[in-house]
């Protein structure tokens, strides 16, 4: 059976040499956005374990003026992997 995507039409140089410098450009934003988030793991990691003590102690809404307190074994634990921020 034959499918349009199939068949594409060859690229010209320059336009190989477009794609190319666009992929390279878009390997240093990613790169560059990896470094921020990664830099942000002390931070994030506090705000983490804050999240966790606030909902430990005074909860969180679940209805009107209703809370909800969760349990320190309720909690999920931390993995041995890195945090992986998804952007």
């Amino acid at each position: 059976m034959k499918r349009v995507q199939t068949e594409a039409p060859p690229l010209t140089e320059e336009e190989k040499d477009w794609i190319a410098r666009n992929a390279a450009a878009q390997r240093e934003r990613h790169a560059a956005i990896v470094a921020e988030m990664e830099a942000l793991t002390p931070e994030r990691d506090a705000w983490i374990d804050g999240f966790f003590e606030r909902i430990q102690t005074r909860g969180f809404n679940t209805n009107c003026d209703e809370r909800q307190i969760i349990d320190k074994d309720e909690l999920p634990e931390k993995p041995d992997r890195p945090f992986k921020v998804t952007f």
